[in-house]
């Protein structure tokens, strides 16, 4: 005959062994529906970025002006600090950077290799004693730069 302690602990055990089961399947179906939402998220930001560059008249003008014509110090303020913006969601990962990339990436790039924006930002930081002015926007230039030298080195006949 069984011992009916035997018993008891296999039940204990089995039940155990089920409620750990259950509780690790909810833990991974929140994590799977946060990651599902985040990634919405993201390319709904993206949108909206998109949707706004391309229908906001001031940053249409800019954009059509630019890089022909030299920008006044209004003009790069605006048209980097979108691409800030971007960039702060870019930094926080909640904006799809490769979306970022396709769409928007050479306007970013463009601006960030402009020997006068890039002087224009320097001397603003050094005005106003604050090094912080428009560094997201340099972070998420700076990652395309990178981004692009790679798929270059991959992409190499």
């Amino acid at each position: 005959m069984t011992d009916p302690y035997w018993i008891l602990l296999s039940g204990l055990v089995g039940a155990a062994v089920g409620a750990t089961a259950a509780i690790a399947s909810q833990f991974i179906a929140d994590w799977l529906a946060r990651k599902r939402e985040l990634d919405r998220f993201r390319v709904q930001s993206f949108e909206r970025f998109r949707r706004e560059f391309s229908e906001d008249q001031r940053l249409r003008a800019i954009a059509n002006k630019y890089p022909e014509a030299r920008l006044e110090n209004k003009e790069i303020e605006d048209y980097i600090g979108f691409f800030e913006e971007i960039g702060i969601y870019a930094s926080r990962d909640l904006v799809d950077v490769e979306l970022v990339d396709t769409i928007l990436g050479d306007a970013i790039v463009e601006c960030y290799e402009d020997r006068d924006i890039i002087d224009f930002v320097r001397s603003v930081r050094v005005e106003e004693g604050d090094n912080t002015y428009w560094e997201f926007f340099e972070k998420l230039a700076a990652d395309l730069v990178a981004r692009r030298n790679q798929r270059r080195i991959r992409n190499k006949p």
